[in-house]
């Protein structure tokens, strides 16, 4: 139905567009006086003024349908050949969802919605009540409930099983000390990282160039003995020829 509403709304927007592109044009041409809209009684300009506010509201209807989250689903098609086709309606969906959440300790699923993406699968939206510490745990288990169920019962599956807590009671209380203990820890692991990005970077300079100077004076000791191992070598060559 919101399809076809959708249509009926583009044809009459185009329409109303049509009908002020050939008003204008009739304006420019003066195929129609300036004074038209003011004279007999104004009933040309009560016209195009209601023309106008409808063209505006079709506009606002026709973003908001596009832009919107897409309609939900009333039935699914389980089966389908070229003799029969099976289909499953909302409502089925929702008793097996919420079927599940009673097997499932602190949810309680109050809406369940369900469309289409992108890729024309199935998606569902599951908007639930909470009342337990440990939420994620809860929910997984819902949703590994939820698609079991789905598979084993309508030969279905989702491509997301979404989850919007609407309402959270917890019974969790968050230990104030260990939270203090742990800022502290923080705070000075913040001060000792100020402490050492602050320090110059230059205070062991004379250590590092005592160092390269050890290092090539290294090197060159090095050198001179490898020359002097070449010399013999060549030297002891020349006397045994």
């Amino acid at each position: 139905m919101r399809k076809i509403f959708e249509k009926v709304a583009i044809v009459a927007q185009i329409s109303i567009a049509l009908v002020f592109a050939v008003t204008t044009l009739l304006y420019m041409f003066n195929v129609i006086p300036e004074n038209a809209a003011l004279s007999n009684n104004g009933v040309l300009g009560v016209l195009i003024g209601v023309l106008a506010v409808a063209f505006l509201l079709l506009s606002a209807y026709i973003v908001y349908v596009n832009f919107s989250e897409k309609e939900a689903l009333r039935n699914i098609l389980l089966h389908c050949d070229s003799e029969s086709a099976t289909h499953a309606n909302a409502k089925v969906v929702r008793g097996i969802v919420k079927s599940c959440a009673k097997k499932v300790d602190g949810v309680r699923v109050k809406k369940v919605q369900l469309r289409t993406d992108e890729k024309n699968g199935l998606v569902a939206t599951l908007k639930v009540n909470v009342s337990t510490h440990n939420v994620s745990e809860s929910i997984d288990i819902l949703r590994c409930l939820v698609a079991d169920a789905f598979k084993n019962t309508l030969g279905m599956t989702f491509n997301s099983i979404n989850f919007v807590i609407r309402k959270l009671k917890s019974s969790y209380k968050p230990d104030v000390n260990k939270a203090e203990k742990l800022a502290k820890t923080l705070t000075q692991q913040r001060e000792l990282s100020a402490d050492i990005y602050e320090q110059p970077f230059t205070d062991n300079c004379e250590e590092c160039a005592k160092a390269d100077e050890n290092a090539e004076s290294n090197a060159e000791k090095e050198d001179v003995d490898a020359v002097k191992e070449i010399r013999e070598q060549l030297h002891e060559n020349g006397k045994r020829s």
